[in-house]
């Protein structure tokens, strides 16, 4: 009897703790704490601010650590208590060397969290900006979602943390779905259908920091269907992630069916390094879990969501066969009029990527703006773009008469998806010379 009394005491004295630390990280008068995102290749990336030093993270559901692997330039950041110690990334590289560093201060809003745990990746070949075109500092994982019931807004790009979990739900009609939280990650059972019109469930990390649609591992059971392509599927912290793209016939999460959504194998040597859960099959990431709102409870273990406006978009892919990065910026003149005065001179701000500078000869003023370069880092395998004879290193110079610097990694990919049979006109610079080719999206799956 007193062992029992004394457990359900210790239990009630754990819960206090647990909900008094909670409470210390809500610093807003009110019940709600909305947080804007910007959402880019199906990837959530906000605003934090890291012992006072302002940063963009991805939020990643998929990560049970939180991640620095990249510095702004003009900052420096002081951390606390470190160690070193290593870790694995996903991708086809070495495990990596970190820092693991306790009691950092993190604010997204009101939200703060005074003992926040972070690892510090110092390995300066990793950068997300150059595949995603936007600079991204690292990954705000499980932590963030542990204490309050979050609220994922896809139509709205908008975050929303609310404290009191059952008075919210109670007000919104969304599907109930059962989650397991293993390791600070969450899992659900989604029903599929293969090509032999066999019904498959999967167990799949919800994985907010995969911008695919659907991951499976192959093994005795899964199996890729007959027409797929090679293709880089992403690039993780270890290097690029390899893979095949194919078609699924159909994916049903509790009767919001999906037809002929795009699922990716990756290739073994991408994760065998990670410590893959017992029984997972794959994850469910961004471009699926887009078409719906979710309602976040790890508490509860349960997750509440409802389809949106995006539910019916197609699955489309890359038809070009061009993996283009962000590899730098240039300066870019444009004649802007005439000067005022006859002086030459120059008005130039180190807080900004603009200055102006004026032609004493002609009295004309040029407005000078940094531009974003873009690279072809990787051609897919007979693809319209490698048919065509463009190369790995070719500088995009235009596309389809459209300086590239106007462009943004985001609209380079969606014009690669946009419709089959679409030319496309790119010039490229290559060792110092600009050359045309015209390339004819084609739709393999």
């Amino acid at each position: 009897m007193f062992k029992k009394l004394f457990s359900l005491l210790t239990f009630f004295l754990i819960l206090f703790q647990l909900n008094l630390q909670s409470q210390t990280k809500w610093k807003s008068k009110k019940d709600k704490i909305v947080i804007p995102f910007e959402l880019t290749h199906n990837l959530i990336i906000i605003n934090v601010e890291i012992n006072g030093v302002k940063l963009n993270m991805l939020l990643d559901t998929g990560s049970d650590k939180n991640l620095l692997f990249s510095f702004p330039e003009s900052d420096s950041i002081m951390f606390y208590e470190t160690r070193k110690v290593k870790i694995n990334g996903l991708g086809n590289g070495e495990s990596l060397v970190a820092y693991a560093s306790n009691n950092n201060i993190i604010k997204i809003k009101e939200y703060v969290d005074e003992e926040f745990q972070i690892l510090l990746i110092t390995d300066r070949n990793i950068n997300l900006v150059n595949k995603l075109g936007v600079p991204i500092n690292g990954i705000v994982g499980a932590s963030f979602f542990k204490d309050f019931l979050v609220e994922i807004n896809y139509q709205k790009r908008k975050l929303f943390l609310y404290k009191d979990t059952q008075k919210i739900l109670l007000k919104n009609r969304y599907i109930e779905k059962l989650v397991e939280i293993e390791d600070d990650k969450p899992y659900i059972n989604v029903m599929s259908k293969t090509k032999n019109d066999l019904d498959v469930n999967y167990k799949l990390l919800i994985d907010t920091g995969l911008g695919d649609g659907l991951w499976l591992f192959e093994n005795d059971t899964i199996k890729c269907q007959n027409k797929y392509i090679d293709d880089i599927l992403g690039r993780g912290l270890g290097g690029d992630i390899k893979g095949k793209k194919s078609r699924i016939e159909f994916l049903n999460l509790n009767g919001f069916v999906l037809k002929e959504a795009l699922v990716s194998y990756p290739d073994t040597t991408s994760f065998n390094q990670l410590d893959i859960t017992k029984g997972r099959n794959g994850s469910l990431g961004g471009e699926i879990m887009k078409r719906f709102n979710w309602f976040l409870d790890y508490k509860g273990k349960k997750f509440y969501f409802k389809k949106n406006k995006l539910f019916d978009e197609p699955f489309n892919y890359n038809m070009s066969g061009i993996e283009v990065q962000h590899t730098g910026l240039t300066w870019v003149s444009e004649k802007i009029g005439f000067a005022n005065s006859s002086n030459y001179g120059a008005n130039l701000n180190n807080n900004s990527n603009k200055s102006f500078i004026f032609d004493n000869a002609a009295e004309f003023k040029y407005k000078f703006e940094l531009k974003p370069v873009f690279e072809i880092y990787a051609i897919r395998e007979n693809s319209p773009a490698e048919i065509a004879g463009l190369k790995v290193g070719d500088i995009i110079h235009s596309i389809n008469g459209k300086k590239a610097y106007d462009y943004s990694i985001q609209k380079i990919s969606d014009l690669f998806q946009s419709e089959e049979g679409r030319i496309i006109k790119i010039e490229v610079q290559r060792n110092g010379v600009i050359m045309e080719f015209k390339i004819k999206l084609q739709k393999i799956l």
